[in-house]
């Protein structure tokens, strides 16, 4: 049945942003972002068309809905009240009934309508109704009036030194935890956290968002700086860190800054120095290789190489190689040496050894030609 612009036209504007009925806040919504009081003109797309609707809606504190509007705008002739809405982070959506025009009452036509509000406070989703008992549906957008953007503040919580096993790597470095009021990371657009020494920045962390998104929806969050663990941030999903050629192996961090935008657009910042461990404990160990103190090497003088021995001195370069070749030269000797003297104690081995061959020799035939005599 083909529907005429008027009746849309009140239809529509109850669908305002399209979702199933909803029955205020639940005791875990999260905190609303916007605040929409005001006025505003709605035009709801049905079937390539738009209709224009009025709309004026209060929002309290916990974000629930009220509110009334008509249709077409200026010229209200179909008339409806808001039943149930509110709005959560970004989101804002209500359901209202039809209060004028005996077809949209009888039956009761109720429109459900769900949406998002943007950074600019423009609003846009989707609606559907049951005019006439039916499932009609389409979009929505704000043609006037704007949400405004509700005051969220970012607190620091805690700073510390810690040094324990996450299951994905052990974490030896620092935590910072932080937390937000009036607001929910719920749909925020970025969260980076940075690790400073003084004003210096060691290092990173910038929030892996989508899955942000899915999984830190509260309004807290803590962020991990590794300086000598073995933390896995790959794997971890959460974060991308980045460091600095410094960044905590040698110097304590003293500051941690954490900048959060949030769903609405806006950016809230907290910062925190106040410290507690001892950074020292998270530097890496540290292997100091042995000292040389006498060259070996000519090419150790080089580059003022020289000046660095003690066992001798030098004056100079020079000086340094002629006592390496000196050195060499020595050695050479010692080993020429030693090989004289191995060949000297073969010889003289050898020498006595035939010597002793001779005398067993003659010792024998010695003792044969006694025994002849005898017999």
């Amino acid at each position: 049945m083909k529907l005429k612009q008027n009746k849309f036209t009140k239809i529509g504007m109850l669908s305002l942003l399209a979702i199933p009925l909803f029955l205020g806040m639940s005791a875990n919504a999260s905190i609303p972002d916007w605040n929409v009081t005001g006025d505003y003109v709605i035009n709801f797309n049905y079937l390539g068309t738009d209709y224009a609707h009025d709309m004026t809606l209060v929002q309290d504190n916990l974000g629930n809905l009220t509110g009334n509007g008509g249709s077409p705008a200026g010229t209200n002739v179909y008339t409806w009240v808001v039943t149930t809405g509110t709005v959560e982070g970004n989101v804002i959506d209500f359901s209202a009934n039809y209060t004028a025009t005996a077809d949209a009452v009888t039956p009761l036509t109720t429109i459900h309508a769900l949406g998002t509000i943007a950074t600019d406070g423009s609003m846009s989703g989707t609606w559907s109704d049951n005019y006439q008992g039916g499932n009609r549906f389409g979009e929505w957008t704000s043609a006037s009036g704007t949400a405004v953007a509700l005051p969220g503040s970012l607190t620091a919580e805690d700073f510390g030194v810690v040094n324990y096993d996450t299951g994905l790597g052990t974490t030896t470095g620092y935590t910072a935890g932080f937390g937000l009021a009036s607001s929910t990371l719920a749909g925020a657009q970025s969260v980076v956290v940075q690790l400073f020494n003084g004003s210096t920045l060691l290092q990173t962390n910038t929030a892996i968002i989508t899955k942000f998104n899915v999984d830190v929806t509260g309004t807290q969050f803590s962020s991990p700086f590794d300086v000598s663990g073995t933390f896995d941030y790959a794997t971890d999903g959460y974060w991308t860190n980045i460091r600095e050629s410094e960044y905590g192996q040698s110097v304590p961090a003293t500051r941690v800054v954490a900048t959060v935008r949030l769903a609405n657009g806006k950016v809230v910042t907290a910062e925190n120095t106040s410290l507690t461990g001892d950074p020292t404990s998270v530097y890496p160990d540290v292997v100091v290789p042995p000292v040389v103190i006498t060259p070996t090497d000519k090419n150790q003088c080089k580059k003022d190489g020289w000046k660095t021995f003690t066992d001798p001195t030098f004056k100079n370069q020079g000086q340094c190689v002629s006592y390496v070749e000196h050195l060499n030269k020595d050695d050479a000797d010692d080993n020429d040496n030693d090989r004289n003297h191995v060949d000297s104690d073969d010889e003289g081995h050898d020498k006595h050894e035939h010597e002793d061959e001779d005398r067993l020799t003659n010792h024998i035939r010695s003792d044969k030609h006694g025994n002849q005599d005898r017999d």
